[in-house]
């Protein structure tokens, strides 16, 4: 009985992801103009299926962003656990931005209209372990002397900042950059304004 309840929640998670995955393209596509029935086409499943993984669109659009900002928050932890400082930062960057070029037109469509580091001081789970990410990196940089030290949640934004999907996507679209020069490009912008405009810690 129990291996028949495991084989039934693996379908209804890969059922799931197949809708998730359905609603990237339709965002990416149509921006949140979809319904729940366009989605259950989109992906090939009943519109009764649909309904019994999500209540209405909002809670399609929010299970979308947690699931890429969990997918780059392991894609950044992976990349951090292998370095230290400015090397860190850059694995970080380049990964970031290969992910961001990915995903970035359908996440452009549900942002918050809530601060980031409003999300991160009332714990919001995505934001909050995106942050444990990047902060560590920026003390480490401090540290390293590569910026001057300085607030660290204040830093944490200007990156965030920098590193906004829609810049990837505009820089990626618009001028046609690879993402490994959009990933180094950033980066130095980010540099550049805490080594330069950084508030003082």
């Amino acid at each position: 009985m129990a291996r028949r309840s495991a084989g039934i929640r693996r379908d209804s998670a890969e059922t799931r992801d197949r809708l998730l995955d359905s609603a990237a393209l339709l965002l990416g596509e149509r921006g949140t103009a979809f319904t729940l029935p366009d989605l259950a086409r989109a992906a090939g499943i009943s519109s009764a299926t649909v309904y019994r993984h999500f209540a209405d669109v909002q809670e399609v659009h929010r299970e979308f962003y947690y699931r890429l900002i969990d997918e780059l928050v392991g894609d950044l932890g992976k990349v951090s656990a292998r370095a230290r400082g400015r090397r860190r930062f850059d694995a970080i960057c380049d990964r970031w931005a290969a992910c961001a070029a990915l995903w970035g037109r359908a996440a452009t469509h549900i942002r918050s209209a809530e601060g980031f580091l409003a999300r991160v001081h009332r714990a919001d789970p995505p934001t909050s372990a995106l942050y444990g990410i990047l902060a560590p990196v920026i003390e480490e940089l401090a540290e390293d002397g590569t910026i001057p030290a300085q607030d660290t949640d204040y830093a944490v934004l200007v990156w965030i900042t920098m590193f906004d999907e829609r810049v990837i996507v505009d820089l990626a679209e618009s001028l046609r950059w690879p993402t490994k020069r959009i990933g180094r490009t950033l980066s130095a912008s980010v540099l550049g304004a805490l080594g330069h405009g950084g508030a003082p810690g």
